[in-house]
């Protein structure tokens, strides 16, 4: 089974890495994770592939508080 994350409109998702053909895995065997836009209607595309799950989580948030007029400090 494959691990997913809901983030708002965002989903992240674990991979194996784009040097492994970027399939999705559990969060055990993740090597690498995706961000998708889920978009309106199910238009979903890749935001940013094969990062840290760090990096894909403060992706989301912060393009999260950005759409609702929030400044994130840091």
């Amino acid at each position: 089974m494959s691990f997913s994350m809901i983030v708002g409109r965002y989903k992240i998702v674990a991979t194996s890495g784009v040097e492994n053909g970027s399939v999705r895995v559990g969060k055990s065997e993740a090597e690498a994770y995706d961000v998708i836009d889920r978009g309106q209607r199910g238009n979903a595309r890749i935001e940013k592939q094969g990062v840290t799950l760090d990096t894909a989580w403060f992706y989301c948030i912060r393009r999260q508080a950005s759409a609702q007029g929030v400044s994130l400090l840091h």
